[in-house]
C-alpha cells in the first residue's frame, strides 16, 4: 500500500467501523427485546439476556459486514468529495481505475477482518450463546436439551436421546440394518462413552435381535468401532453458524458418505465464503455513487440508498438460497450470484462516470 491507498482505506475504514457499530447496536437492541421475553424461564435473568446478545454480536457483525462496507465506503468517500479531495486527486492525474484499485485493496483488508471474525470468533461465540441460553432457560446443568440427534454410520443408525457432554451420552439407540435395508437388531444403552479413536463404549445395554425369532440379550458393556468423527458428533447438534469452514467440509463429507442430504451445509459453506468476497465488491460499488448521481447529495441520501442496496442484497441472497433447495439449482452458483451482481453493478456504474 502506498500513501494514496492508505489514505483511501483509512477514510473508508473509519466510516465502516462507525456504521458497523450503529448496525450492531440496532440489531442488538432488537435481539435484546426478544431475549427479555424469556426472562423467568428456568434461571434465565435480565443480565443473562445481555450476555446472550453480546455473544451473538460476532455473528451479526459477520452478516452485516458487506452492508457496513458499502455504507462506510459511501460516507468515507463522500467526506473526501465534500472537501474536494477526490477532485484534487483526479486533477493530479489519479484516474478512476487507480481509485478503484485502492478501494479493492482496502476491501481486501476489510474482507480479511470479516473472514477472521467469521472463522475465529463467530463459531465459538455461537456455541457459547446456545449452550448458555439453553442451560439457564431449561434450568439444568447438562446439554440434554440438545437431544434427539440422529447419526448414520454405514449400516447403523444412532439416535442420541441425551447429550451430557460430547464424550458422554445418555439414552442411545443403535439400529442395525442388513444390505437389503431390513432391521436386524436394536440396542438401547443407558449410557455411552465416546472415545477420541471413534470407539463407542455402550453401558447397560439391552440388545434385541430380529430374525425368525426375536431374542433379547442384556449386556454390561458393548464396544462399537464407528466411522463417526468426534467433530461430526459436535456439529450434529449445533447450527451452521456455530461451525467453521473445516467443520462444515467435514460434516458435508460425512453426510455424502452416508447418502444423506448435505445441501443445507453446502449452501452455508459457499455463503460463508461469498459473504467475505462481497466486502470488496460492496466497497467498489461505493465509488460510482460518490462520482455519480449522489455526488451532490449529503451523507443522508447516500446512507438511504446504500441501506436499500444492502436490504436487496440480503433478501436476494436468502431467496436464492431457498430457490436452490427447492429447484435443485447449483448451490455454488446461487451463493455467488449476489456477489457477482454487486460487482457487475459496480463495473457498470464506474463505466458511466465521466
Amino acid at each position: 500500500m502506498n500513501i494514496l491507498d492508505r489514505y483511501m482505506a483509512l477514510a473508508a475504514g473509519r466510516a465502516t467501523l462507525l456504521v458497523l457499530v450503529v448496525l450492531l447496536a440496532l440489531i442488538g437492541f432488537i435481539g435484546l427485546t426478544g431475549e427479555l421475553q424469556d426472562v423467568g424461564k428456568g434461571t434465565f435473568q435480565a443480565v443473562d439476556a445481555f450476555v446472550v446478545v453480546i455473544a451473538h454480536l460476532p455473528r451479526n457483525a459477520f452478516d452485516v459486514f458487506p452492508i457496513a462496507a458499502l455504507l462506510g465506503g459511501m460516507m468515507g468517500l463522500g467526506a473526501l468529495a465534500k472537501h474536494s479531495e477526490l477532485v484534487a486527486l483526479r486533477a493530479a492525474g489519479v484516474g478512476l481505475r487507480r481509485l478503484a484499485y485502492s478501494m479493492l485493496l482496502a476491501g481486501a483488508v476489510f474482507a480479511g477482518a470479516a473472514g477472521a471474525v467469521g472463522e475465529l470468533v463467530m463459531p465459538g461465540a455461537e456455541r457459547f450463546a446456545d449452550a448458555y441460553s439453553d442451560e439457564l432457560k431449561r434450568d439444568r446443568d447438562s446439554l440434554s436439551g440438545l437431544s434427539g440427534s440422529w447419526l448414520r454410520d454405514g449400516e447403523r443408525i444412532f439416535n442420541i436421546l441425551q447429550l451430557e457432554s460430547l464424550e458422554r451420552l445418555g439414552g442411545v439407540y443403535v439400529y442395525r440394518f442388513d444390505e437389503g435395508g431390513r432391521l436386524e437388531s436394536v440396542a438401547l444403552a443407558r449410557r455411552a462413552q465416546v472415545g477420541a479413536d471413534r470407539q463407542w463404549t455402550l453401558e447397560d445395554v439391552a440388545v434385541t435381535r430380529i430374525g425368525a425369532t426375536i431374542l433379547t440379550e442384556q449386556l454390561d458393556t458393548l464396544v462399537l468401532e464407528t466411522g463417526i468423527d468426534p467433530g461430526v458428533m459436535s456439529v450434529s447438534v449445533i447450527d451452521t453458524n456455530s461451525m467453521s469452514i473445516p467443520m462444515l467440509r467435514e460434516y458435508i463429507r460425512y453426510l455424502e458418505a452416508n447418502d444423506l442430504q448435505a445441501g443445507r451445509y453446502e449452501m452455508a459453506l459457499w455463503q460463508r465464503v461469498a459473504n467475505v468476497a462481497a466486502v470488496p465488491a460492496m466497497l467498489l460499488l461505493a465509488l460510482p455513487f460518490v462520482f455519480g448521481p449522489l455526488r451532490s447529495g449529503g451523507n443522508s441520501a447516500r446512507f438511504v440508498v446504500g441501506f436499500l442496496v444492502g436490504i436487496v442484497y440480503i433478501l436476494g441472497k436468502g431467496a436464492l438460497a431457498d430457490g436452490a433447495q427447492v429447484y435443485g439449482a447449483p448451490i455454488w452458483l446461487t451463493a455467488w450470484l449476489p456477489v457477482a451482481a454487486i460487482f457487475l453493478a459496480a463495473m457498470f456504474g464506474l463505466s458511466r462516470v465521466r
